[in-house]
């Protein structure tokens, strides 16, 4: 079956005609959200944090309807079976498969992990309940309240001894020379789609490289999603902005890496064919 052709980043920049039917349709979207679609708490959280924020991804994750009275439980369940939404739980197993394989590798050696734009990071305490292997992690993230939440899970699951927090920018190379000591690997998931400037993650992979020198790091790629539109033109970003994603070529974002020095990429597809998971070596 072929696939729904996707609008370019920068068309998706560009606000739609008024006289548009389909800025129209967006609008009405948009209203129906913004007062009967309250009524869900998924979509509430999306408005209230971002849908690029980690607490909409980890409500995702949770994939357990919550609203105001028997419409909003409802509402929420047809939020939740978004196929955005479906793909976010599914690449949340692939990567906490991956980081379970990594950690296997490392055979009993120690390991730290760093994970530099982490919101809550389930997919991380998932692996970690599932192995193990002798390893500490840093979860970084410029929103403190995702952080405050993630320590809350990890005292729940018994893993604080084993999580440390920091606020920080992903993209700020100060920050990341702050980081000790060095992490075996690297993780930046969810996070690259929210980036619009090529070269700001093509420069990132050589300060990642350089600064952190990781043995291995693990990253996704958006590919394609046949609701980008609707979520560039209906849903806001965590600054309250429209919510607009660039959609990249996997092998693109991996050029850029292997320019930096990573090598041997690991790509696993998500079932819907939104999201690649990459893990690459040093």
């Amino acid at each position: 079956m072929p696939r729904k052709r996707m609008p370019g980043f920068e068309e998706l920049l560009e606000p739609l005609p008024l006289y548009s039917p389909k800025n129209w349709y967006y609008k009405s979207y948009s209203l129906f959200l913004r007062t009967a679609g309250m009524l869900s708490e998924g979509i509430r959280i999306s408005y209230k944090h971002g849908f690029d924020s980690g607490m909409i991804m980890n409500y995702i994750y949770q994939n357990k309807p919550h609203g105001s009275f028997y419409i909003g439980k409802v509402l929420d369940r047809v939020f939740l079976n978004q196929i955005t939404c479906k793909a976010f739980r599914e690449i949340k197993v692939i990567q906490k498969n991956a980081i379970k394989s990594y950690l296997e590798e490392r055979n009993g050696k120690p390991t730290f992990i760093v994970d530099l734009a982490s919101g809550k990071a389930d997919y991380i305490y998932d692996a970690l309940r599932e192995t193990n292997a002798n390893v500490n992690v840093l979860l970084c993230d410029i929103d403190e309240n995702a952080l405050k939440e993630s320590r809350a899970i990890a005292q729940k699951l018994n893993l604080l001894s084993k999580v440390s927090y920091d606020i920080g920018n992903a993209l700020d190379p100060e920050g990341l020379k702050n980081i000790y000591p060095k992490p075996d690997l690297v993780i930046e998931v969810g996070f690259y789609g929210i980036i619009h400037d090529d070269e700001l993650i093509r420069r990132h992979f050589f300060e990642v490289r350089d600064i952190l020198n990781p043995e291995a790091i693990l990253f996704n790629v958006q590919t394609y999603n046949p609701q980008i539109e609707l979520i560039a033109r209906v849903l806001k970003n965590q600054e309250g902005e429209r919510c607009v994603w660039h959609l990249r070529p996997v092998d693109l974002v991996i050029s850029w890496a292997e320019e930096a020095g990573f090598r041997e990429p690991k790509v696993t597809i998500d079932p819907y064919g939104i999201y690649a998971v990459v893990m690459m070596r040093n």
